[in-house]
C-alpha cells in the first residue's frame, strides 16, 4: 500500500522472510493472501509480484462506487437505525482524533476508521444485495491505501465530507445524502490520481527514465 515494494517486482519468500526476520511458511500465507485479495498477481513457474493498477483499473473501481455508494447513502438517509446514526458521528469523532494525533499507528488507524464508516453507509442502507455489490470495492486494498499518501489538509478535507454525509443521514434527506457521497467520492479519485501521477513523476526522476505507458 505504501509503495515500498514497486508495481511489478518480484516478492521472493526467502527474502521477505530475512527483511521479516520470520520462517517463510508465514510469508508465503500472506503471499497467497495478497494475491486473492489482488494486490499481489501469482505467475505460473515465475513467482508472485506485486499488482500493477492501471488508471483504468481504478477509474472503473471509482465509477462503480460512484454508482452504487451515492444510492446507498440515499437509502440510508431512509433507513438508518438511530444507532447508526450515531455511530456515523462517533466514527467521525475518532476520525477527527486519530487526524490530530502524532502516533506512529496515525495513519492505519485513519484507514480503519475511514472503511469503518464507508462499510456503515453501506450496512445502513439495508439492501443485501446492494450491499454484496459495494463491500468488494471498499474494500480493495489500493484504495484503502490511499491515505498514506494524504497530506494533513487532505484528510481534514475527507474527514469534512465525511460530516456532510453523516449530517444528511441524520436530516433524513435523501438528496442530499447522495450529492455528498457523490461529492466525497469524486474529490478522492480526483485526489487518488494526482497523487499517483506525482508519485510516478518523482519515482521517474530519481530513475532517470521516461515514463511507460499505464
Amino acid at each position: 500500500m505504501t509503495g515500498h515494494y514497486a508495481p511489478g517486482a518480484r516478492l521472493k519468500e526467502e527474502h521477505l522472510a530475512a527483511e521479516l526476520a520470520v520462517s517463510r511458511t508465514p510469508v508465503r500465507a500472506a503471499l497467497q493472501r495478497l494475491a486473492g485479495e489482488g494486490m499481489a498477481v501469482a505467475v505460473a513457474n515465475r513467482g508472485i509480484f506485486v499488482a500493477e493498477w492501471t488508471e483504468q483499473d481504478i477509474a472503473e473501481v471509482f465509477e462503480l462506487r460512484s454508482l452504487l455508494e451515492p444510492h446507498a447513502a440515499g437509502l440510508a438517509a431512509e433507513r438508518a437505525s438511530p444507532g447508526q446514526v450515531a455511530e456515523f458521528k462517533l466514527l467521525n469523532e475518532r476520525l477527527e482524533a486519530a487526524a490530530a494525533s502524532a502516533a506512529p499507528g496515525r495513519i492505519a488507524e485513519i484507514q480503519s476508521i475511514n472503511n469503518r464508516f464507508h462499510r456503515l453507509l453501506i450496512t445502513a442502507a439495508g439492501a443485501p444485495r446492494l450491499r454484496a455489490m459495494s463491500e468488494s470495492l471498499v474494500d480493495m486494498p489500493v484504495i484503502i491505501g490511499s491515505f498514506y499518501f494524504y497530506t494533513d489538509a487532505e484528510i481534514l478535507r475527507s474527514l469534512a465530507h465525511h460530516r456532510d454525509i453523516a449530517f444528511a443521514i441524520e436530516l433524513r434527506d435523501r438528496d442530499y445524502a447522495e450529492q455528498a457521497t457523490r461529492l466525497h467520492l469524486k474529490a478522492t479519485y480526483e485526489l487518488f490520481m494526482r497523487r499517483r501521477r506525482d508519485r510516478a513523476g518523482l519515482a521517474n526522476t530519481s530513475t532517470g527514465g521516461v515514463p511507460g505507458p499505464d
